[in-house]
């Protein structure tokens, strides 16, 4: 979970750095929010492609350990399997 943080404060990071380049050109407007926004998504598609594998695969082990985990069986359940297993 740390790892999908860290990422998301880069990305963060890198959007604001663009939004401050972009600034003085644009001033403070819808514009220049939108393509501080683009030209950062992109720019993290390039440069943090490594961090983005490594949170994939957190969040992939994570699912796995879930689906893999056996919940235990309520009374009711656990009855109505004896019940089925006996042929009653």
């Amino acid at each position: 979970m740390r790892s999908f943080w860290i990422y998301t404060l880069a990305r963060l990071g890198i959007i604001v750095a663009v939004g401050l380049i972009l600034f003085p050109f644009l001033g403070f407007t819808l514009v220049m929010a939108v393509a501080a926004i683009l030209i950062g998504a992109l720019l993290s598609y390039l440069f943090l492609g490594r961090m983005r594998a490594q949170v994939a695969a957190d969040i992939e082990g994570r699912l796995t350990r879930r689906a893999q985990a056996k919940k235990p069986k309520s009374t009711d359940e656990a009855t109505e399997d004896r019940i089925v297993d006996n042929g009653l």
